[in-house]
This record gives structure tokens, sequence and C-alpha cells, in this order.
């Protein structure tokens, strides 16, 4: 059975007051006093609301903690809260403070962010939504003196001391309050049969309300803080398909906000078609692997999101990293994915080449594929991907699509499997890097009538050294092939001969003298009979 929990503290809530008292900020004062509202509420049973009075000037609620808290919210926490405004229209613009979350020493003197406008979701809906505020990010304006870093108030306004509104609203109570959290705002799962629509339930739950993942039906959830799989000290199985995680919008928070992370190495977790699209660029959400557990990826899509760090126990199969931050491959196996428009310096840091195959990486024109690092040894490794807007030549543009710093007298060998695109490289350092494409060579063996033979041996060897074959096999239903990834062009001598001297009808042995170009070697055979053995059919050559 799976748990949930989130590391968030209620700080206020619109039900009781949590032991503090609710009012206005100074110069945001022109509205009705809040008072407790059991009509319109999100978390617990009711919210603080207000009046808007008879004025377009500004309007706040703001909650007394009683006592300065900024101790109590460390660095990497934030405060989240819910917020209400029913007549989002009626507001300014998000560049002109429309709407704002206020933090203060009192409520004279105090810090605010920019949070809404009508010209920013979740307007011109409005609504009841969550946002997130980091104390420590500088404020787009200050009331007062400012906080001073005393944070003992906390509430939120609709327009300023010039602007206030766009119209008086005589009616109703348009601003309303509910319950504020402190924390990192993280949401965690352990246990077993863990899942999304299981998490989000908890989170939405009337008396939680964390305001980490929601659930905005049809498969859709709204996420932001840190999506914990798994804790430090214990496992977490999770499975879900066909659902769409949407990272959340928060500019006042701090660029590593958003967050998804993998703990303990038994967490066993499978995300099958699940695609996470960044609302904003300012903490778009990274992925990390803190243990490495099992973490199985098939068909996801990643749009618009930061840094991604995997380990060995990591598999992703057909997936797309659209317009994301540098992956980190920490030998992961990566199977036939897409990396379009990366927004690093190179797409990914890789350590095990081998172990990504069949990807697509697609250039924004200005960025490496793979950057693989430091090569201290001389070895060998494969490339069997496709490339495309990247350098068509070896240099030091930025373009090329693999990186790699190699000294002498070290040596690099990149072999690219047939059908596969040459990368080129950007190399530092006195070492050699040598790229070597591999091309078809196929042998097709028929008859004097045309059909095809099988189990005829094909062995092609180098004119110059004819110890290491580089084909030696059967032909089925007539064709034998292999790749070739040595120097090219290579003089080559072809050699065909019946498996087995006892079959009839005995064929002519065969040989040939042919070269392996840089497009490869298709030889047609005809292989004749024997005339001078006891076979079912004679021919004259």
């Amino acid at each position: 059975m799976a748990t949930y929990g989130t590391d968030l503290v209620l700080l206020a809530t619109g039900s009781d007051g949590s032991g503090g008292t609710w009012g206005e900020f100074v110069g945001w004062d022109s509205g009705g006093t809040p008072s407790s509202e059991a009509e319109n509420f999100i978390q617990g049973a009711a919210s603080f609301s207000q009046t808007f009075g008879n004025a377009v000037t500004g309007k706040s609620i703001a909650f007394d903690a009683g006592s300065d808290i900024s101790s109590s919210i460390p660095s990497g926490d934030v405060v989240m809260g819910w917020v209400f405004l029913g007549a989002a229209t009626n507001m300014y613009s998000y560049a002109s403070g429309g709407h704002r979350f206020g933090i203060g020493a009192s409520l004279t003197n105090f810090d605010m962010w920019s949070i809404s406008g009508d010209d920013r979701p979740p307007n011109p809906y409005g609504g009841w939504w969550n946002v997130a505020v980091n104390p420590r990010v500088t404020p787009d304006y200050t009331g007062g003196t400012g906080s001073g870093s005393a944070w003992r108030y906390f509430g939120s306004l609709i327009g300023d001391t010039t602007l206030g509104i766009r119209a008086k609203i005589a009616r109703g109570s348009p601003h309303a309050v509910d319950g504020m959290l402190m924390g990192r705002g993280e949401i965690y799962c352990t246990g077993t049969g863990a899942t999304f629509t299981l998490m989000a339930a908890q989170n939405d739950l009337v008396a939680n309300r964390w305001g980490c993942l929601q659930d905005t039906g049809g498969g859709t959830f709204l996420w932001k803080g840190l999506m914990s799989f798994g804790q430090t000290a214990t496992a977490v199985t999770f499975s879900a398909s066909n659902q769409t995680i949407v990272i959340d919008d928060t500019p006042k928070t701090y660029a590593a906000f958003n967050k998804i992370e993998f703990n303990h190495v038994d967490t066993n977790v499978t995300l099958t078609n699940i695609s996470f699209l960044a609302k904003g660029t300012f903490a778009p959400g990274n992925l990390e692997m803190l243990a490495n557990c099992t973490v199985v990826m098939g068909g996801c899509l990643f749009n618009n999101m930061g840094t991604f760090i995997f380990d060995s126990n990591a598999t992703i199969t057909s997936s797309t990293f659209n317009t994301c931050g540098l992956i980190t491959q920490g030998g992961g196996t990566f199977d036939a994915c897409t990396f379009d428009s990366s927004t690093g310096a190179s797409t990914m840091a890789v350590d095990t080449l081998d172990l990504i195959s069949d990807c697509i990486f697609i250039s924004d024109g200005s960025n490496h594929a793979i950057d693989l690092g430091t090569v201290a040894t001389t070895t060998a490794i494969q490339c069997d991907n496709y490339f495309t807007g990247y350098a068509t030549s070896d240099g030091a543009t930025g373009n090329e699509a693999i990186q790699v710093t190699i000294q002498s007298p070290n040596v690099l060998t990149i072999n690219v499997g047939v059908g596969y695109d040459t990368p080129y490289v950007d190399k530092t350092g006195t070492g050699t890097v040598t790229v070597v494409s591999s091309v078809d060579v196929t042998v097709t063996v028929k008859n004097k009538a045309g059909d095809l033979l099988s189990d005829i041996l094909v062995a092609v060897f180098a004119t110059s050294d004819y110890t290491t074959a580089i084909m030696n096999e059967l032909t089925v239903a007539g064709v034998a092939t292999t790749g070739y990834s040595g120097a090219k062009p290579v003089e080559v001598e072809v050699r065909c001969r019946k498996a087995s001297t006892a079959d009839n009808p005995r064929y002519k042995n065969f040989s040939s003298i042919q070269t392996i170009s840089t497009s490869g070697l298709s030889l047609a055979v005809t292989l004749l009979v024997d005339p001078y053995n006891n076979v079912a059919e004679e021919e004259t050559p």
C-alpha cells in the first residue's frame, strides 16, 4: 500500500486563523475588513474574504503570524498560499503589479511580489489558485521601508496606490485568502502501488490542499515544488501511463524549486506515455536520480524542462526531450529517443555512448549533441545515432555533434554503424579522434537458372591481410551481408563455395577481386555446376 505526504507546515487557515489575526496592509486598505467566509473556501472549512467598497484604490488581506517567523523558513523553503479574485478582469496587468503577494515585518513595512494580473494565468478566468513565493527573492515592490527580512505578515494585495483597480465593485466579496503553508513544497510517495492519481487525491483533500499536485481533470495534473519518488530510507513502487504533468510557472521562487527526484535503491518507477510540460522558463523543472534505483520511461515527453541526471539503472525508450537543459547520462540506456533543440551547451553529458542508440539529435544551431568529457585512454566506442542541423566538418564552432577532450598518445575511435549519421567532432587536446563509418557488404548468390542459393559459404578478405575475414557466413535465401567499418576504399577478395561437398548439385568455387568503397559493396554471384562431379544436373562453364 502506498503512502503520500508533504513537508509543508500550515501557517494559516481561513477556518480559525491558527491563533493569528487578519487585517490589511497600509496603502491597500480601502476594502472591507477581512472576515471569515464559510461559503467560498478551498482549504479547511472557511476562508477570509473582503468586500471592495466604493473605491478603486488598492485592497488587501493579511494574516498576522503573531511574531517574526523568518527563522522557521530556511533557505530553499517557500510560502505557498491560496488566493482568490472573483473579478479577475477588473485588475491591472502583471507588469503593473495587478495582483501581488506581500510579506512584511508589519502592516506598514512589507515586501511585495507580482503574482498575477488580468493578462496572466489563472486570469482572465479568476478563481482560487495556489501561489509560491520565496521571501528571499528580491521583491518587485515595497510598502513603507520593506520587511527588513522580518516575516510576520502574509497576504494578498490587489492593485497599488496609483492604479488600484479598474472599476468599483459594490457587491459581493470578490477577494479572499485561505490556507497558507511553508516548507520546501515537497510531495512524496512511499510503499507499493503508488500513482499520480492517488498522490493528487491526497493533495486535494479539503483538509490538506497542499497545492503541490492538483488533479485538473482528463488525466492532467498541475504540479510545483519537489516531487519525490521514495524517501531516503523508504522505497516506492510507482506506475503511471497516458497522463500529463503540467509544471506550474513559479517565477517568485528559485531556479531549482520545481524538481523530480528518485530516492532509495529499491525504488521502482515505470512511466509510460507521460508528458511533462513546463508553463514557465524560470523554474522549468529538473530531474535527478539520487539513488541508482530502477527507472523505466517509455514514450514520455519532456517539454521545455531544465536539467536531467540519470544513473545506470535508468532505461529510457522512444521518449522526446524538447527544448530541455543538459541531460547527464550517468550510465543510463537511451534507445530511439529524440533530443530537439537543447538549451544547454551540449544536449547530453555522456559516459557510455554504446548505450545510446537509434536516437535522433536535432541541433538548435549552437550546441553539441554529445559531450564525451575527457577520454584518458585509447579506446573505441560505438555511435549508432542520427544528427540533424550539426556542423558538417570537424572544428570548434560549438555546433559539432560530438565534443571531447583527449591528450596524446591516446586515440579515440568512434565507430558508426551502417545507415547511421557520421558525427563531426570538436576535439580539445593533442590526442587523436578517428570516426569510422560502417557500410554494407552484401553478396547475393544464384545458380544459372536464377534461383537464390542458401547455405553457400561467403568469405571476404582484404587482399592486404588474409588473416581476418571481413565476412565469413552462409547465405540465407541467397544473401549474405555484414557491416564494414574499416578504411575505405579497400581491395578485397570475395570467395563463394558450397558449404557441404556431399550435397548435390556441387558447384564450382567462385573467387573475385572487388573493392569496398565509401558506399559499400554489393555483388551478385552466379555459381556454375561442376560438370566433372556426379551431380543431378550438368552445366558447361
